[in-house]
């Protein structure tokens, strides 16, 4: 907030720039980022009317690079500043015109204001003193030419962070594992490679002597900080690198870091016995003025690189050194961003949160076991059980057009209209024993004895419902009358009393499948016209009266299935027999 006066004193009047946030966070690299927008508000505090000729807002983004030469005898200053990014807008009035001052009441004034941000913008680089990249928001209220103006700025962070996609926030685990010279067995390992600025990193080591007489001594863990500018200098592109550190840690291994095969233990690993392991931490500056996220612009790119030392004595006196590197990426979470003072101030609850987050985004989807919510149908008693049943949800049950497991006799003239009943007299569908009476009733309109090769079950003329009639005859016969007892009907003519309806279902075994003659329709030729016409046509299973009733057709005689029987089993003996044809009858002769 900027306060500024008037030419002959009194009261002052406020100008200020309050934006949604002073963060602009593009998530992932400019090629996949998405744009977005700066909005705001600016306020305008009079306390007594004033004239105003124009208000402006302007978005300016400078970029300063900065080194001095090495390679010559008097070192050269290579000093670049500019303006790369500049956007103007009018807010009062909004065409931008000077001519004429405009009044403006007493009172609180708000415009809002929006400036675009491209995805291609560079990050914000800031904490170095002769290399930066900063934006900055100005408002500028022109009063004329006796009046001073009216000012306000507001320092404009911009972040580029870990991209949306999952394999980037990913923990990638670095492992650094080998035999030095064969003095030392190590495997050292920094779980992952992506770390917010401000807080730290946590190495494990497990490490090996392979030598008699070898010592571990010191642990050095150093973050490196590499710098490369860009400049043009005397028409053509220069470049420069400087590394820093900008991190330490250093220390002994613990005391009880080593590892020992207990006595009598034969089958543990060789590389177990006298191992060490251990952790240990660095914690990364919590300054950006000491230490800088990672930048990939085209004039100024930082990188990091994490290096962990493991000095040795060795029984000859001499110390050797063992050297791993690593590189990380270090960026600014727009949870934990800077204050104004370069500072970041770490929030543990915010780190643990966002670990969760990302271990919940990372895992798999959980097994079908794992489910709490799926319904296990293995402690429901199945009897009974109608799909869909009452109480699911279906306004219309299945009924007794659903099959009852292997109770159902296809070819059956049951009145399935008359299973509702059944159905929903207990409320969960019909059970076994119900279904097991009414077959045992099963009736057909008329005894059909089982023909060779056709052994489906006649279910009768077809009524104006598209189901079958099971009610009497014309002659009055009632259902269950040995006249109409059809399939279920013995050699004299009586119904067969204690027929097992699991026996009729049952698969037949091996033994009586191969003694079983092979019909293989589809390996035989069409018939001819001859043939087919020559074959006995389908019997008239009754006529339709005027009076709707339906008259059945006379049975057919035990002598009329035997001599159809002979006639079908000579046409398949002649087609079965090869044929010659008239030529080869002609060359014979």
């Amino acid at each position: 907030m900027v306060r500024a006066g008037g030419v002959f004193g009194g009261t002052k009047p406020t100008l200020e720039i309050q934006p949604v946030s002073p963060f602009i966070v593009f998530y992932g690299e400019p090629n996949e980022a998405q744009d977005t927008e700066l909005k705001g508000k600016l306020i305008l505090n009079a306390p007594e009317s004033m004239s105003v000729r124009s208000i402006k807002m302007t978005l300016t983004g400078t970029r300063r690079v900065s080194w001095s030469t090495t390679n010559t005898v008097t070192p050269q200053p290579i000093t670049a500043k500019r303006i790369f990014h500049c956007e103007n807008q009018n807010i009062f009035p909004t065409d931008g015109s000077k001519n004429k001052a405009h009044k403006i009441n007493a009172g609180k004034h708000e415009w809002d204001f929006k400036f675009p941000m491209p995805s291609t913008l560079d990050e914000s680089v800031e904490g170095i003193g002769t290399n930066w990249i900063v934006y900055s928001l100005t408002a500028t209220v022109d009063r004329g030419y006796i009046t001073k103006q009216l000012c306000a700025s507001q320092h404009i962070r911009v972040i580029r962070t870990l991209g949306r996609d999952l394999m980037e926030t990913m923990p990638m685990e670095q492992i650094n594992e080998d035999i030095w010279a064969s003095k030392l067995a190590y495997k050292i390992t920094v779980p992952q490679k992506n770390y917010i600025v401000g807080t730290s990193v946590t190495a494990d080591f497990i490490l090996i002597p392979l030598r008699k007489g070898v010592e571990i001594s010191t642990i050095k863990m150093e973050l490196i900080e590499s710098r490369l500018l860009f400049n043009d200098y005397a028409g053509r592109r220069i470049s420069h690198q400087h590394d820093m550190v900008v991190a330490t840690a250093e220390g002994d291994m613990p005391p009880n870091s080593a590892y020992v095969v207990p006595d009598g233990v034969e089958d543990a690993d060789q590389l177990f016995d006298e191992s060490h392991h251990f952790q240990m931490t660095l914690e990364f500056p919590k300054s950006l003025k000491n230490c800088r996220q990672s930048v990939d612009t085209e004039w100024i790119r930082l990188s990091h690189k994490l290096k962990l030392y493991v000095n040795l004595h060795n029984p000859e006196g001499h110390t050797s050194q063992l050297l791993v590197k690593n590189h990380l990426h270090l960026f600014i979470s727009p949870n934990l961003p800077p204050n104004e003072d370069q500072s970041v101030v770490v929030d543990h609850n915010v780190i643990a949160t966002q670990a969760m987050q990302d271990e919940m985004n990372t895992n798999a989807p959980p097994t079908y076991g794992l489910h709490q919510l799926d319904e296990l149908y293995s402690d429901i008693d199945p009897s009974g059980f109608m799909t869909p049943g009452p109480g699911r949800g279906s306004m219309g049950n299945s009924g007794a057009n659903t099959p009852f497991y292997a109770h159902s006799q296809s070819g059956s003239a049951e009145d399935l209209n008359s299973l509702d009943a059944v159905a929903h007299q207990s409320g969960g569908g019909a059970s076994a024993t119900a279904l097991h009476s009414r077959l045992h009733n099963l009736s057909i309109n008329q005894r059909t004895p089982p023909m060779v090769n056709a052994p489906s079950v006649y279910r009768g003329p077809a009524t104006a419902s598209g189901g079958s009639t099971p009610h009497s005859g014309t002659d009055g016969t009632p259902p269950n009358s040995s006249a109409s007892q059809g399939y279920f009907a013995s050699a004299d003519g009586t119904l067969g009393s204690g027929y097992d309806m699991e026996a009729l279902a049952r698969t037949p075994s091996y033994n009586t499948a191969v003694r079983t003659p092979a019909r293989t329709p589809l390996s035989e030729d069409l018939p001819t016209y001859e043939i087919a016409t020559s074959r006995p046509s389908s019997p008239n299973r009754g006529t339709r009266t005027s009076s709707g009733r339906t008259t059945p057709s006379p049975a057919r005689s035990l002598d009329t299935l035997t001599e159809e029987t002979e006639r079908n089993t000579q046409m398949n003996s002649r087609r079965a027999s090869p044929r010659r044809s008239p030529r080869n009858s002609d060359e014979g002769r």
